[in-house]
Protein backbone atom coordinates (compact mmCIF):
# COMPACT_ATOMS: atom_id res chain seq x y z
CA UNK A 1 0.00 0.00 0.00
CA UNK A 2 2.84 2.43 0.84
CA UNK A 3 4.23 1.91 -2.68
CA UNK A 4 0.97 3.04 -4.28
CA UNK A 5 0.63 6.02 -1.94
CA UNK A 6 4.17 7.05 -2.83
CA UNK A 7 3.43 6.83 -6.57
CA UNK A 8 0.30 8.96 -6.17
CA UNK A 9 2.11 11.59 -4.09
CA UNK A 10 5.01 11.85 -6.53
CA UNK A 11 2.64 12.12 -9.51
CA UNK A 12 0.48 14.81 -7.93
CA UNK A 13 3.57 16.80 -6.91
CA UNK A 14 4.70 16.90 -10.55
CA UNK A 15 1.58 18.70 -11.87
CA UNK A 16 2.30 21.75 -14.03
CA UNK A 17 0.12 24.89 -14.22
CA UNK A 18 -2.09 23.61 -17.05
CA UNK A 19 -2.76 20.29 -15.31
CA UNK A 20 -3.57 22.12 -12.08
CA UNK A 21 -5.97 24.36 -14.02
CA UNK A 22 -7.86 21.33 -15.31
CA UNK A 23 -8.27 20.03 -11.77
CA UNK A 24 -9.38 23.44 -10.48
CA UNK A 25 -11.94 23.71 -13.28
CA UNK A 26 -13.74 20.51 -12.28
CA UNK A 27 -13.64 21.55 -8.60
CA UNK A 28 -15.14 24.93 -9.53
CA UNK A 29 -17.90 23.28 -11.59
CA UNK A 30 -18.65 20.94 -8.68
CA UNK A 31 -19.10 23.86 -6.28
CA UNK A 32 -21.18 25.78 -8.85
CA UNK A 33 -23.45 22.77 -9.32
CA UNK A 34 -24.17 22.54 -5.59
CA UNK A 35 -24.73 26.29 -5.28
CA UNK A 36 -27.14 26.41 -8.23
CA UNK A 37 -29.17 23.44 -7.02
CA UNK A 38 -29.09 24.61 -3.43
CA UNK A 39 -28.80 21.10 -2.05
CA UNK A 40 -26.48 18.11 -1.94
CA UNK A 41 -28.05 14.71 -2.55
CA UNK A 42 -26.31 11.35 -2.35
CA UNK A 43 -26.43 10.93 -6.11
CA UNK A 44 -25.14 14.43 -6.86
CA UNK A 45 -22.31 13.93 -4.35
CA UNK A 46 -21.35 10.60 -5.95
CA UNK A 47 -21.41 12.21 -9.41
CA UNK A 48 -19.18 15.03 -8.15
CA UNK A 49 -16.66 12.69 -6.52
CA UNK A 50 -16.61 10.53 -9.65
CA UNK A 51 -16.02 13.59 -11.81
CA UNK A 52 -13.13 14.83 -9.66
CA UNK A 53 -11.45 11.40 -9.48
CA UNK A 54 -12.00 10.93 -13.19
CA UNK A 55 -10.22 14.18 -14.00
CA UNK A 56 -7.30 13.18 -11.78
CA UNK A 57 -7.18 9.88 -13.68
CA UNK A 58 -7.17 11.32 -17.20
CA UNK A 59 -4.71 14.11 -16.38
CA UNK A 60 -2.32 11.56 -14.94
CA UNK A 61 -2.93 9.38 -18.00
CA UNK A 62 -1.99 12.28 -20.26
CA UNK A 63 1.27 12.52 -18.31
CA UNK A 64 1.88 8.81 -18.91
CA UNK A 65 1.84 8.30 -15.14
CA UNK A 66 1.26 4.93 -13.48
CA UNK A 67 -0.94 6.63 -10.87
CA UNK A 68 -3.75 7.07 -13.41
CA UNK A 69 -4.70 3.39 -12.98
CA UNK A 70 -5.20 3.89 -9.24
CA UNK A 71 -7.63 6.78 -9.67
CA UNK A 72 -9.23 5.00 -12.65
CA UNK A 73 -10.13 1.97 -10.55
CA UNK A 74 -12.04 4.03 -7.97
CA UNK A 75 -13.76 6.16 -10.64
CA UNK A 76 -14.85 3.01 -12.50
CA UNK A 77 -16.80 1.76 -9.46
CA UNK A 78 -18.59 5.10 -9.11
CA UNK A 79 -19.41 5.33 -12.83
CA UNK A 80 -20.92 1.81 -12.77
CA UNK A 81 -23.28 2.97 -10.02
CA UNK A 82 -24.21 6.12 -11.95
CA UNK A 83 -24.99 4.21 -15.17
CA UNK A 84 -27.03 1.64 -13.22
CA UNK A 85 -29.19 4.36 -11.67
CA UNK A 86 -29.74 6.14 -15.00
CA UNK A 87 -30.43 2.90 -16.95
CA UNK A 88 -27.58 3.39 -19.42
CA UNK A 89 -26.88 -0.34 -19.33
CA UNK A 90 -24.54 -0.60 -22.29
CA UNK A 91 -22.03 1.72 -20.67
CA UNK A 92 -22.60 0.10 -17.26
CA UNK A 93 -21.82 -3.41 -18.49
CA UNK A 94 -18.78 -2.25 -20.44
CA UNK A 95 -17.38 -0.62 -17.30
CA UNK A 96 -18.17 -3.59 -15.07
CA UNK A 97 -17.06 -6.45 -17.29
CA UNK A 98 -14.20 -4.81 -19.16
CA UNK A 99 -13.09 -1.35 -17.99
CA UNK A 100 -12.70 -2.25 -14.32
CA UNK A 101 -10.59 -5.41 -14.88
CA UNK A 102 -8.52 -3.56 -17.49
CA UNK A 103 -7.37 -1.10 -14.82
CA UNK A 104 -5.36 -3.94 -13.30
CA UNK A 105 -4.19 -5.21 -16.69
CA UNK A 106 -3.11 -1.68 -17.61
CA UNK A 107 -1.09 -1.34 -14.41
CA UNK A 108 0.67 -4.63 -15.15
CA UNK A 109 1.45 -3.75 -18.80
CA UNK A 110 2.60 -0.19 -18.11
CA UNK A 111 5.01 -1.39 -15.41
CA UNK A 112 7.05 -2.97 -18.20
CA UNK A 113 7.32 0.38 -20.01
CA UNK A 114 8.24 2.63 -17.07
CA UNK A 115 11.22 4.91 -17.67
CA UNK A 116 14.34 4.55 -15.57
CA UNK A 117 14.39 8.22 -14.59
CA UNK A 118 12.32 7.92 -11.39
CA UNK A 119 9.30 9.78 -12.85
CA UNK A 120 6.94 6.75 -12.99
CA UNK A 121 6.07 7.74 -16.58
CA UNK A 122 6.17 5.37 -19.54
CA UNK A 123 7.58 5.08 -23.05
CA UNK A 124 4.77 5.58 -25.63
CA UNK A 125 4.53 4.60 -29.31
CA UNK A 126 2.45 4.94 -32.51
CA UNK A 127 0.33 2.30 -34.29
CA UNK A 128 1.09 1.02 -37.77
CA UNK A 129 -1.43 1.87 -40.53
CA UNK A 130 -2.58 -1.76 -40.55
CA UNK A 131 -3.38 -1.56 -36.84
CA UNK A 132 -5.31 1.67 -37.42
CA UNK A 133 -7.49 0.16 -40.16
CA UNK A 134 -8.22 -2.93 -38.05
CA UNK A 135 -9.20 -0.67 -35.14
CA UNK A 136 -11.63 1.39 -37.25
CA UNK A 137 -13.25 -1.75 -38.68
CA UNK A 138 -13.64 -3.32 -35.22
CA UNK A 139 -15.34 -0.19 -33.83
CA UNK A 140 -17.77 0.06 -36.78
CA UNK A 141 -18.73 -3.63 -36.64
CA UNK A 142 -19.06 -3.61 -32.85
CA UNK A 143 -21.28 -0.51 -32.82
CA UNK A 144 -23.74 -1.95 -35.33
CA UNK A 145 -23.82 -5.33 -33.57
CA UNK A 146 -24.43 -3.86 -30.11
CA UNK A 147 -27.06 -1.42 -31.40
CA UNK A 148 -29.02 -4.22 -33.05
CA UNK A 149 -28.76 -6.30 -29.87
CA UNK A 150 -30.10 -3.45 -27.71
CA UNK A 151 -33.03 -2.88 -30.09
CA UNK A 152 -34.13 -6.50 -30.45
CA UNK A 153 -33.03 -8.14 -27.20
CA UNK A 154 -33.31 -5.31 -24.67
CA UNK A 155 -36.52 -6.60 -23.00
CA UNK A 156 -35.11 -10.15 -22.78
CA UNK A 157 -31.93 -8.84 -21.22
CA UNK A 158 -33.84 -6.85 -18.58
CA UNK A 159 -35.96 -9.92 -17.74
CA UNK A 160 -32.74 -11.75 -16.84
CA UNK A 161 -31.63 -8.85 -14.63
CA UNK A 162 -35.10 -8.74 -13.05
CA UNK A 163 -34.86 -12.41 -12.16
CA UNK A 164 -31.60 -11.74 -10.32
CA UNK A 165 -32.64 -8.43 -8.70
CA UNK A 166 -36.33 -9.08 -8.05
CA UNK A 167 -36.71 -6.12 -5.70
CA UNK A 168 -35.57 -3.57 -8.32
CA UNK A 169 -37.76 -2.25 -11.13
CA UNK A 170 -35.90 -2.17 -14.47
CA UNK A 171 -36.82 -0.33 -17.63
CA UNK A 172 -36.34 -2.19 -20.88
CA UNK A 173 -33.31 -1.07 -22.83
CA UNK A 174 -35.56 -0.27 -25.77
CA UNK A 175 -37.73 2.10 -23.75
CA UNK A 176 -35.02 3.45 -21.48
CA UNK A 177 -33.63 5.69 -24.23
CA UNK A 178 -35.44 8.94 -24.92
CA UNK A 179 -34.51 8.75 -28.62
CA UNK A 180 -32.85 6.39 -31.13
CA UNK A 181 -29.88 8.77 -31.15
CA UNK A 182 -29.29 8.02 -27.47
CA UNK A 183 -29.27 4.28 -28.11
CA UNK A 184 -26.74 4.50 -30.94
CA UNK A 185 -24.56 6.91 -28.96
CA UNK A 186 -24.57 4.43 -26.07
CA UNK A 187 -23.60 1.62 -28.47
CA UNK A 188 -20.87 3.66 -30.14
CA UNK A 189 -19.31 4.95 -26.92
CA UNK A 190 -19.43 1.49 -25.36
CA UNK A 191 -17.62 -0.21 -28.24
CA UNK A 192 -15.16 2.62 -28.85
CA UNK A 193 -14.34 2.75 -25.13
CA UNK A 194 -13.62 -0.98 -25.08
CA UNK A 195 -11.26 -0.71 -28.04
CA UNK A 196 -9.65 2.49 -26.76
CA UNK A 197 -8.96 0.97 -23.35
CA UNK A 198 -7.05 -1.83 -25.08
CA UNK A 199 -5.13 0.73 -27.15
CA UNK A 200 -4.35 2.62 -23.92
CA UNK A 201 -3.02 -0.49 -22.22
CA UNK A 202 -0.74 -1.05 -25.22
CA UNK A 203 0.56 2.53 -24.76
CA UNK A 204 -0.32 3.76 -28.27
CA UNK A 205 -0.53 7.53 -28.82
CA UNK A 206 -3.66 7.07 -30.98
CA UNK A 207 -5.70 6.39 -27.85
CA UNK A 208 -5.96 10.13 -27.26
CA UNK A 209 -7.56 10.79 -30.65
CA UNK A 210 -10.04 8.04 -29.80
CA UNK A 211 -10.74 9.48 -26.33
CA UNK A 212 -11.35 12.83 -28.05
CA UNK A 213 -14.17 11.29 -30.12
CA UNK A 214 -15.53 9.38 -27.11
CA UNK A 215 -15.71 12.50 -24.99
CA UNK A 216 -17.69 14.41 -27.64
CA UNK A 217 -20.13 11.48 -27.92
CA UNK A 218 -20.49 11.19 -24.13
CA UNK A 219 -21.19 14.93 -23.78
CA UNK A 220 -23.95 14.57 -26.37
CA UNK A 221 -25.33 11.44 -24.68
CA UNK A 222 -25.53 13.00 -21.23
CA UNK A 223 -26.98 16.27 -22.55
CA UNK A 224 -29.90 14.14 -23.74
CA UNK A 225 -30.29 12.62 -20.25
CA UNK A 226 -32.35 14.31 -17.53
CA UNK A 227 -31.04 13.06 -14.18
CA UNK A 228 -29.23 14.14 -11.01
CA UNK A 229 -25.98 13.00 -12.61
CA UNK A 230 -26.25 14.94 -15.88
CA UNK A 231 -24.57 18.26 -15.01
CA UNK A 232 -21.49 16.83 -13.32
CA UNK A 233 -21.12 14.06 -15.89
CA UNK A 234 -21.23 16.57 -18.76
CA UNK A 235 -18.76 18.76 -16.84
CA UNK A 236 -16.44 15.79 -16.35
CA UNK A 237 -16.42 14.82 -20.01
CA UNK A 238 -15.92 18.45 -21.06
CA UNK A 239 -12.72 18.54 -19.01
CA UNK A 240 -11.83 15.11 -20.41
CA UNK A 241 -12.18 16.59 -23.91
CA UNK A 242 -9.65 19.34 -23.18
CA UNK A 243 -7.36 16.78 -21.54
CA UNK A 244 -7.54 14.56 -24.65
CA UNK A 245 -6.00 17.35 -26.70
CA UNK A 246 -3.32 17.73 -24.04
CA UNK A 247 -2.80 13.94 -24.08
CA UNK A 248 -2.12 13.98 -27.82
CA UNK A 249 0.55 16.65 -27.31
CA UNK A 250 2.08 15.04 -24.23
CA UNK A 251 2.20 11.46 -25.55
CA UNK A 252 3.71 12.60 -28.83
CA UNK A 253 6.57 14.09 -26.80
CA UNK A 254 6.86 10.93 -24.69
CA UNK A 255 7.15 8.82 -27.86
CA UNK A 256 10.15 10.90 -28.96
CA UNK A 257 12.04 10.88 -25.66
Amino acid sequence: MNKYVKIVKESLASFNKFETLLLLSILSLTIANFVIKGEVTLNSAIAAIGAILGVFCVVLGAKGSMANWIFGTIEAFLHIYICFCTHIYGDMLQRLVYNLPMQFVGWSKWKKRVRNDGTQTIHTRYMTWKQRFITIFAVALGTVSLGVFLIHFGPWFIDILQSVFSDIEFKTLKKAYDSPVQLWLDSFTTVLSIVTMYVSVKAFVEQWYMWLIINVAYIWLWLLSDSDFSFMTVAKYSVYFINSIYGIYSWHKLSKD
